[in-house]
């Protein structure tokens, strides 16, 4: 809009400068006749009457030039008019001209599959799963990593892990990398800091060989402790790798899971059940051991996005190899 009325301003003001030059020849031809009719009261009636034919000659061709000059005006208009809607009437062409990143549409290629192979599920989960990954992809410059937190009930437990693994492996495979796998079940059994250090070094490893991609499985049942290591992976300024994603799956301990549960409700139900896991108010507080104030800032870091998974029957039953085979 603001293109279009500069051409109508620039129109204007061309129009205006050209009325300006042009002289009404009626006026001259008038000023010519009184000046020749100066001090000779009674002219002769013939020399009246010539002068009355020339100027009357000279009024019809003054018309007709005026005619002739308006046309071409509005035809000098209509093409300049023209011009300028084709070279800045379409403020659209230029966008979509532009190159498209070819990671971002590999990206979205395998996500759009994702969904005929896990159907059941909530929209949010499709489209807000998917603007998060894809703006993360599509940032040149990195500032903090893309976290996101898979939930589900116990009816959902096989179709959490496996979809929560095929996200992940969509979002490296656009970026050629690969994906790890931390099951929180394996490490639930050591001690905190051995835990802690073990996750660290799985993640840390991978990341430098070039995975892009990270899942952690059934977050819940990591010892407390070794939780903390988040902080130092999902920080939103300093984290030690910030181009890359990392998918923590929650499952909750509800049998079924609400369908139309709001995403609010969600991320509170996930807060409330972790604070209950992780919180042991009959330990002391130390620097290794959780506490609410440490609780409360990972929390900050990692709940940038919670999502519902619901269960597909034939996964919960079959396995996740056999149903999600493309």
């Amino acid at each position: 809009l603001l293109t279009l009325s500069l051409s109508w301003e620039l129109l204007a003001a061309l129009l205006l400068f050209l009325l300006q030059l042009n002289l009404p020849v009626p006026s001259i031809v008038s000023g010519t006749f009184l000046f020749l009719t100066v001090g000779h009261t009674s002219p002769k009636p013939e020399a009246q009457s010539c002068l009355q034919n020339v100027t009357t000659q000279n009024t019809d061709q003054e018309k007709a030039k005026k005619s002739l000059f308006l046309k071409g005006l509005i035809t000098a208009s209509l093409v300049l008019l023209g011009l300028c809607l084709l070279c800045f009437g379409n403020p659209t062409s230029s966008s979509q001209q532009a190159p498209k990143n070819p990671t971002v549409e590999a990206f979205l290629s395998q996500f759009s599959q994702l969904q005929d192979r896990f159907p059941g599920q909530s929209p949010h989960l499709w489209l807000r799963g998917r603007k998060f990954l894809q703006k993360h992809l599509n940032v040149s410059h990195h500032t903090q990593p893309a976290i996101i937190i898979f939930t589900a009930a116990r009816t959902g437990e096989q179709t959490l892990r496996c979809l929560s693994t095929h996200v992940a492996d969509t979002y490296s495979a656009a970026l050629h990398g690969g994906t790890v796998q931390i099951d929180g079940m394996c490490k639930s059994r050591l001690q905190s800091d051995q835990a802690k250090l073990e996750v660290d070094t799985e993640l840390s490893s991978a990341f430098q060989a070039r995975s892009r991609a990270a899942v952690i499985h059934r977050f819940e049942l990591l010892p407390a402790g070794a939780t903390l290591i988040f902080y130092k992976y999902c920080d939103h300024e300093s984290a030690a790798f910030k181009d890359v994603a990392l998918l923590l799956t929650v499952l909750l301990e509800e049998e079924t899971l609400e369908t139309h549960i709001s995403l609010q409700q969600l991320e509170e139900s996930v807060r409330d059940f972790l604070w209950a896991k992780f919180i042991d108010t009959r330990t002391p507080s130390s620097h290794d051991h959780m506490d609410s104030d440490k609780l409360s800032g990972l929390w900050s870091r990692i709940s940038h996005l919670v999502l519902p998974i619901y269960p597909v029957q034939t996964i919960e039953k079959e396995g996740c190899h056999v149903h999600t085979k493309p």
